[in-house]
């Protein structure tokens, strides 16, 4: 065994850290679940399907009406 190879060492290859994703809560903070995103997609629902009606009334030659009130939206389709 020559001077050289006595010299040389083996490493070990260490893995590398794992990644943890940043907390988004405070410590002793308890969770709350929120109903608006429900409430907002139904809204927006509706009021694309109202749009939808709408656009089918102008092209059967009709004239749409949209108005919203405390009972949804209303659409009329005059001809």
């Amino acid at each position: 065994m020559s001077k050289k190879e006595a010299q040389m060492s083996t490493s070990v290859a260490l893995a590398p850290p794992v990644y943890e994703a940043p907390a988004l809560t405070w410590v002793g903070e308890t969770a709350q679940a929120v109903a608006t995103p429900i409430w907002a997609v139904l809204v927006g629902f509706s009021f694309a399907l109202a749009l939808a009606y709408a656009s089918y009334c102008t092209y059967v030659g009709g004239s749409p009406d949209i108005s919203f009130g405390w009972r949804g939206f209303r659409v009329t389709c005059n001809r």
